[in-house]
């Protein structure tokens, strides 16, 4: 019995030191971790190389001497030579995969046409002609990043927006029998200006030279929609006609890109 006291007596005494213990160790702080920050401003610049496309298009008869328009007829082929883009855009990241920028491009084409002379019968006249387009566009894109592998970022993209293609004067040669026959008709249609839709799709990757620095190489294929091409030539307005001659029917611009992207975040 005096033994059982004995320990109770000492196990009570023992209370006091193993709360003072208690209270000298602190207990472990729990570190949230902060989720990383993706969004914030960039821009970029870039160059890239234009591949040579062919569309086709229309045209108004018009005859000279009764000064009636005749019918409406198809032109066989119009082609923009390989060039080059240039571009510029502001973006903003909104997310760690998602991303939006608006964009201006610049290209420089040389164009080429052909095309059947109207009511020829088979006789073997037709046309070669030749002029320049200057190209701008002005698209609103967004890209999808997807998971990087390292320092590279591969991406796709969609944009739509407008483009604005302002031809230059069109040297006509008539072709009887051989083109760049001295005796052969030239005649030179003022280029029309006009604002058009356009959208386009792109794929790519970007590579990390730094944190804020990458750069972004890429395909992009861009549609701008039909619109008016050039006017009658001096001989057909003299004689009374006016107005739009030839339209095309739209083209696709297909480019490979370079560039830089700075981020400010």
């Amino acid at each position: 019995m005096n033994r059982l006291v004995v320990a109770v007596l000492a196990g009570a005494s023992l209370f006091p030191i193993a709360a003072k213990a208690a209270d000298i160790i602190e207990p472990i702080p729990v570190v949230e971790e902060t989720p990383a920050d993706y969004s914030g401003w960039y821009i970029r610049a870039d160059a890239g190389y234009v591949f040579s496309s062919e569309t086709d298009g229309s045209f108004r008869y018009f005859d000279a001497y009764s000064g009636n328009y005749g019918d409406e007829f198809r032109y066989s082929s119009i082609e923009l030579k390989d060039s080059y883009s240039l571009g510029a855009g502001v973006g903003y990241r909104w997310a760690e995969h998602f991303r939006t920028d608006l964009a201006v491009d610049y290209y420089d084409f040389d164009v080429k046409g052909r095309s059947d002379c109207p009511y020829s019968g088979g006789s073997g006249c037709r046309f070669n002609d030749s002029s320049k387009a200057d190209l701008w566009t002005v698209m609103a894109n967004a890209y999808v990043d997807l998971p990087y592998f390292g320092p590279i970022t591969p991406y796709f993209g969609a944009g739509i927006g407008f483009a604005n293609v302002s031809y230059g004067d069109m040297r006509n040669e008539i072709c009887s029998t051989t083109c760049g026959d001295p005796n052969n008709y030239l005649g030179v249609h003022e280029g029309e200006d006009s604002w058009r839709f356009a959208n386009s799709l792109m794929a790519g990757a970007s590579i990390d030279l730094t944190h804020s620095l990458a750069l972004d190489v890429g395909y992009r294929w861009t549609h701008v929609y039909e619109g008016k091409a050039f006017a009658f030539d001096a001989q057909d307005r003299a004689a009374g006609a006016s107005g739009i001659q030839g339209r095309d029917n739209g083209f696709d611009i297909h480019a490979v890109r370079a560039g830089l992207r700075y981020s400010f975040f």
